[in-house]
């Protein structure tokens, strides 16, 4: 097995509780990794600033104080509160989408988009329930596009997709060169062309001076399968979709949620 400098962590699903805090069970784990010079990060779709992250709170930000949020849309120190790499959807392709979403035949399909201030959303439908769980994550202002289509303006880390109606996911693949990652067409996580997990494996490669050969990286879900496929070693739990097992060097039979980075840990990397 490659020999693992660097190993790179999905959140939701993966090492934390979906939509929640990170598994309990994780953490000192990842602080003995750190200990013997492995390096840990985490490559999310949240946004960087989400208080359920809560790397610092969890003696996290040790070694490396990076986090790629927005599928790697927003690369973010976390001591140094600065954004080193910004790779937003321009202003007139999130328009784009907004307004395919306002379409008749897609009338319903939700739109919640972070803007790359890292302070504002604008959704579609603001006080729609499908926002709730995402609503969790930020604290900042939600603008309802409706109010702000005329002066629109904004470029945005990541556009959500909820609740898409037939034919939306499609059409944006096909009149679009966005990058779409999606499981089942209903929901979809948006981001800039050629911007995914595997752009932030790379930016670490080129930051740290780390082959991507020598990361490990593990993930569940769609917007995971471009790192996994990626890394020298890619690593599906068992609530991974089928997509991301098929394509993994490494299949632990154990869920995110009880504890399997904790387990890939102890038996791939501690010495």
């Amino acid at each position: 097995m490659n020999d693992i400098k660097l190993l790179v962590l999905d959140m939701d699903g993966t090492s934390y509780f979906k939509m929640g805090e990170i598994v309990p069970d994780n953490i000192n784990p990842i602080k003995k990794a750190q200990d013997q010079g492995v390096g840990v990060m985490f490559v999310t779709g949240r946004p960087v600033l989400a208080k359920q992250n809560n790397l610092e709170g969890h003696g996290l930000v040790r070694n490396h104080a990076i986090i790629a949020g927005c599928n790697g849309a927003c690369i973010y120190d976390l001591q140094t509160q600065k954004v080193l790499a910004s790779n937003p959807i321009d202003t007139e392709a999130a328009k784009f989408v907004y307004e395919l979403a306002s379409q008749p035949e897609f009338e319903g399909t939700q739109i919640w988009g972070y803007i790359d201030d890292l302070q504002t959303v604008v959704v579609k439908h603001r006080n729609d329930k499908m926002y709730f769980g995402e609503a969790e994550f930020f604290d900042g202002t939600i603008h309802q596009y409706d109010e702000v289509a005329d002066n629109f303006n904004f470029k945005f880390f990541k556009l959500l997709a909820l609740g898409a109606k037939p034919g939306f996911i499609q059409a944006l693949r096909e009149q679009t060169n966005l990058e779409i990652a999606s499981g089942d067409e209903i929901v979809a996580e948006i981001n800039a062309p050629g911007i995914n997990k595997r752009f932030a494996l790379d930016w670490f490669s080129e930051y740290l001076n780390i082959p991507v050969d020598n990361m490990m990286a593990v993930g569940d879900g769609m917007n995971d399968y471009s790192m996994i496929k990626h890394a020298g070693i890619g690593v599906a739990m068992s609530n991974s979709v089928s997509a991301v097992k098929e394509i993994a060097d490494v299949y632990v039979d154990v869920h995110g949620h009880d504890g399997a980075v904790k387990h890939i840990i102890e038996k791939y990397i501690l010495k």
